[in-house]
């Protein structure tokens, strides 16, 4: 006779309809991972998420059941359940969310046998460490230590582990004692769900000064090109009325309409004007009046010249100081040499 198979625990009907009922009640839901979180950290994570997003660590089982209850969009997360996993639930923006997720996310040693995910490298340099025992420990994981000056220096930058390697112990200790810790633990988002969109970290990552930097070039763009084609907006209405002012002072003046607002300028022209005819002119062919103004005229011209002429003297005089100075040096230096 075949066994009759029995019901599920009570306890995990319990726990897939709680999480079937999370995914409901909230519009976005991250699906991470937190191997190697410390339970220390994952309390502070708790802490600071208090209010602003539900974090429930669950069972890969008990999830995937829960999904398949709920079908549809949310079946694609089944992809995203291995190793150690907990959802995040929230009504927050998924940016915001990813952002907020990776900052739990702190500088960790090493730990002996572990994985390391990255290259680490220690540079060449001076370390904190007196002459002692410790030189031996630090040669022992790979690192040409010696001592100069009383202190014990690496000689040269050395790749200690690389990404994929097994960390050995001496490893471990020796990068621990530098304070070398070059992994983030934390919570890492695998997936976010957004009402029926599945965002993963490569769209969720974004480098916020470089969108600033675009926005702000592409506003900048915009109102050029609001401007040039006299389009009114309430940020180019101020500037195209001071363009319009402008082009009209300028039209007035070029055309010589007779404006109470340009004459002083069209006097000021015109004047210009028959000071430029009048310098043209033969002396016997000018009154002592204008004599008297173009002579001022030249007198004021001449002044500007020369005084231009002078800057250019003093400029050249002084890049003669500085050849000489450079000549006396490399003489001294030659007589010093021999």
């Amino acid at each position: 006779m075949a066994a009759v198979r029995g019901s599920p625990p009570k306890w995990k009907v319990q726990a897939v309809e709680e999480i079937r009922k999370i995914f409901s009640s909230y519009p976005v839901i991250a699906i991470v991972g937190f191997r190697g979180v410390p339970s220390g950290q994952m309390q502070k994570i708790r802490r600071d998420f208090r209010g602003k997003a539900l974090i429930k660590v669950v069972k890969n089982t008990l999830l995937e059941k829960a999904i398949d209850a709920l079908g549809g969009d949310f079946e694609r997360l089944k992809e995203f359940i291995y190793d150690q996993t907990a959802i995040v639930a929230t009504d927050m923006n998924p940016f915001k969310l990813f952002k907020m997720i990776e900052e739990t996310k702190v500088p960790s040693p090493l730990k002996p046998g572990q994985v390391s995910p990255v290259d680490v490298v220690v540079e060449k340099g001076p370390t904190p460490f007196p002459p002692g025992p410790i030189i031996g420990e630090l040669q022992a994981a790979g690192l040409p230590a010696a001592i100069e000056r009383g202190k014990i220096v690496i000689k040269e930058t050395v790749t200690v582990v690389k990404a994929g390697e097994v960390v050995k112990p001496e490893v471990a200790r020796a990068l621990e004692k530098l304070d070398i810790k070059p992994i983030k633990l934390g919570l890492d988002v695998r997936a976010i769900y957004d009402s029926g969109v599945i965002l993963t970290p490569d769209v969720l990552a974004i480098d916020e000064e470089a969108v600033k930097g675009q926005l702000a070039e592409a506003f900048q763009k915009a109102l050029n090109l609001a401007v040039n084609a006299a389009y009114v907006t309430e940020e180019t209405a101020e500037i195209l009325i001071m363009k319009a002012v402008i082009d009209a002072r300028n039209l007035a003046i070029n055309a010589c309409i007779f404006e109470k607002d340009v004459m002083p300028d069209l006097l000021a022209k015109a004047y210009a004007e028959m000071l430029a005819l009048a310098s043209k002119l033969p002396d016997d062919a000018l009154d002592d009046d204008l004599k008297s103004r173009i002579s001022g005229l030249q007198v004021r011209v001449e002044k500007v010249e020369e005084k231009e002429e002078e800057e250019k003297k003093e400029e050249e005089e002084e890049k003669e100081e500085e050849e000489e100075a450079e000549e006396s040096a490399l003489e001294g230096l030659g007589a010093l040499f021999g």
